[in-house]
């Protein structure tokens, strides 16, 4: 029977390594969407700042493309977060996943050192 149960920890520990590797996927398109976001961001401070350097204008900011690359931004922005926000979604979803699939791990966790110290107890006594 404790063979039975090593192979079914063993088992468990692969469905719980499965779901926390979903679960790291998802922190890690949230954070890259993140960066896209902060990048996008950092990038109109150094516009400003450039701006502020040569006199509050130059040729882009005179054609308007400061105010089409404003619009571009801004809708990039807003679907950015859009995405992060699905994928927080699906992040909440999958943590769900992850936290039965540690709850069965540890039960079985548990079954199998009741198993080895009711073997124990057995083989210890005379």
């Amino acid at each position: 029977m404790e063979k039975r149960l090593e192979k079914l920890r063993a088992l468990t520990k692969m469905a719980l390594d499965v779901e926390m590797m979903k679960l790291q996927k998802f922190a890690a398109a949230e954070a890259e969407k993140s960066a896209q976001i902060e990048t996008l961001q950092v990038s109109q401070k150094e516009r400003a700042t450039s701006l502020s350097e040569k006199g509050g204008a130059d040729f882009a900011f005179y054609s308007g493309a400061d105010k089409r690359w404003a619009i571009w931004k801004q809708r990039k922005v807003s679907d950015l977060n859009t995405q992060k926000a699905a994928l927080i979604a699906a992040r909440d979803e999958q943590k769900l996943h992850t936290q039965k699939a540690f709850g069965k791990d540890e039960a079985v966790r548990q079954l199998v050192d009741s198993a080895r110290e009711s073997t124990r107890v057995s083989q210890s006594r005379p």
